[in-house]
């Protein structure tokens, strides 16, 4: 029998591409600091790292199958390099696409091919970090935050193959192929959920930790060209979207990698490390609250666990779990 003062912990995990390398920084302090995870959802690379971890259950064999792939000539050879702006120009992946835009190369792309890179490319570069098993017999409850583009219905995939639901909730539009599970065409979750907070006390977390690896929203130049309105437009949006999720969390982590390029999985050291570096500090906050006994009655009043109850309780509910 569960005892009644055991509190679930779950770790919502932001999408950011490049930057989500911090989440195995993350899982290494949490394990370190022998917090225990009970539940993990993951939108796009927060998938990805959160599946792994799901599965093996060990940061440490996260963090060596992620070095192996990201130093291999396997992944060295993917376009995603093609897709890295210099320092000076380092955005999100609405400006990388934007960029394409302005040199032509998307829309010739695009125009032949549903994306710029292939689902074999995704899948000889990730999937390696995933192992091939099925979420529901994963040692932690997990989900995968997908975006249906034909419903506009936010999924979050519980069940099925790991490695399929990590590909979904990671297809980038226009980078990466929709991936069909269920009958649904599903693309990256970010567009909808950057971090996925609200699911995780849906599948039944008690406390919830989010971990934010969103870009720096920073000011620029004038924006006199229609497809710089439109990126900057985009990044608003983002961080609107960021902003509700971090305010119904009860802990946020911030890893520094907020001015990484997306693309720039060779700066893996950095951000695992600022990962890291960054769940430390809230360490000392998680163990007080999972301290009070008192702390069941108190967050079954807490703004996020009452969102969820009502949005249970709604009529058209804001995701889908499948």
């Amino acid at each position: 029998m569960r005892n009644r003062f055991k509190l679930s912990i779950g770790l919502a995990l932001g999408g950011g591409a490049a930057r989500g390398l911090a989440h195995v920084g993350v899982l290494r302090a949490l394990q370190r600091g022998k917090i225990p995870i009970d539940i993990i959802v993951g939108t796009s690379m927060g998938a990805i790292i959160g599946g792994a971890f799901s599965a093996v259950g060990d940061a440490g064999l996260v963090e060596k199958n992620v070095r192996e792939v990201l130093t291999s000539e396997q992944f060295r050879k993917n376009r995603l390099q093609f897709l890295k702006e210099t320092k000076d120009q380092r955005g999100g992946m609405f400006f990388s696409v934007a960029n394409l835009v302005r040199r032509g190369i998307f829309f010739g792309v695009s125009n032949l091919r549903p994306s710029f890179l292939s689902a074999e490319e995704f899948a000889h570069s990730f999937d390696a970090m995933i192992p091939d098993e099925q979420i529901e017999h994963l040692g932690v409850i997990f989900g995968a935050v997908a975006l249906d583009i034909k419903s506009a219905e936010e999924i979050v995939l519980r069940t099925g193959n790991l490695r399929q639901a990590a590909e979904a909730s990671s297809a980038i539009p226009g980078i990466l192929p929709p991936v069909s599970i269920n009958g649904r065409s599903l693309i990256d979750g970010g567009w909808v959920d950057k971090i996925p907070v609200l699911p995780a006390y849906y599948l039944g977390a008690d406390i919830v930790i989010a971990v934010d690896i969103t870009a720096d929203l920073k000011d620029s130049e004038d924006y006199r060209r229609g497809v710089d309105i439109m990126v900057r437009a985009n990044a608003i949006k983002d961080a609107m979207l960021v902003d509700h999720s971090r305010r119904i969390a009860d802990v946020v982590v911030d890893p520094d990698v907020g001015d990484v390029h997306w693309a720039d999985f060779g700066a893996f050291e950095r951000c695992i490390e600022a990962g890291d570096e960054a769940a430390s500090k809230v360490i000392p906050r998680i163990r007080e609250m999972m301290k009070q006994e008192r702390l069941l009655s108190i967050v079954r009043r807490a703004p996020g666990r009452k969102l969820a109850e009502l949005h249970l309780q709604a009529t058209h509910r804001p995701f889908t779990v499948e």
